[in-house]
């Protein structure tokens, strides 16, 4: 349920950086808003955006942030740029901050689900075309998504977390995190978490209706190219369509390949959630 919304409002010069950095159309074709919702009875925080003109209906992407506990976390200026764009591209946009607490794929991935009604509710939302986008730990929780529901007919996911065990000897710092968010310190059990909340361990029980794009840097320190390697390779054995774009040179963000990326994404979601790929 839907509790509140307020559009963001950011300094004349902060506006001119988005027109520069992701177009004139972001700011001038799209609103964007800091919502708060309910999921599982909890107020979780997030954002929505839509093109201005809300005569149309327009089919959802919900986005799924990477990073953990406060590490990750998308402001409002980021969000105006990024969700903006997506907007820009025809379409309505809802992401999850996620609940304070944040398991890590755990209970937190109904604050990804619970947005799907509240799409339900705006009358500019086309729910029967729905896609998702997920990047490193956002990637994650799409693949967890992709197990729950069929309403969700594509996917990308970017630097997108498959195997937690090769991450955390990847990043030193994620054990004390992952500790704090799995709510356990015993030995056997952390090793158990991190398994059932590791993709490569439940790539069969995605939906097969859904087709996925996996776009990952060869450069990626952060999430090695090999999840994504491994993710393909699964799915293509669950007959699932997927189609895998590795980055030469790409780090974990994709630093200078963003437009490359933004082609790429917008071609997918426009291929399976509009029957079109003009870009």
């Amino acid at each position: 349920m839907l509790i509140s919304q307020k559009e963001i409002e950011l300094q004349p010069d902060q506006l001119n950086l988005i027109k520069k950095g992701w177009g004139e159309e972001v700011i001038d074709g799209t609103k964007v808003y800091r919502i708060k919702y309910e999921s599982d009875g909890e107020e979780v925080m997030g954002y929505l955006a839509h093109p201005i003109d809300t005569t149309k209906k327009y089919p959802l992407v919900i986005w799924n942030r990477g990073g953990n506990l406060k590490n990750g976390l998308i402001d409002e200026f980021l969000a105006r740029g990024m969700y903006g764009e997506i907007a820009s591209w025809g379409y309505v946009v809802l992401a999850s901050e996620y609940r304070i607490g944040e398991e890590f794929g755990g209970k937190d991935i109904n604050d990804v689900m619970n947005l799907i009604p509240i799409a339900e509710t705006l009358e500019y939302c086309d729910t029967d075309n729905i896609g998702m986008e997920g990047w490193s730990r956002g990637g994650m929780m799409t693949y967890k998504a992709l197990t729950l529901t069929n309403r969700i007919k594509c996917a990308v996911v970017i630097s997108g977390l498959a195997d937690l065990i090769r991450t955390e000897k990847l990043q030193n710092n994620l054990s004390e995190a992952f500790k704090v968010q799995f709510g356990t310190d015993n030995p056997h059990l952390f090793e158990e978490r991190k398994i059932e909340r590791s993709p490569v361990h439940f790539a069969d029980k995605i939906k097969k209706n859904v087709s996925v794009l996996l776009i990952h840097g060869k450069a990626d320190t952060h999430v090695a190219a090999q999840d994504s390697v491994d993710m393909f390779n699964l799915l293509k054995e669950n007959n699932v369509y997927t189609e895998l774009r590795l980055i030469q040179g790409g780090d974990h963000y994709l630093t200078k390949q963003k437009k490359e990326t933004a082609v790429m994404r917008r071609r997918w979601f426009d291929k399976y959630l509009k029957n079109t790929t003009q870009v």
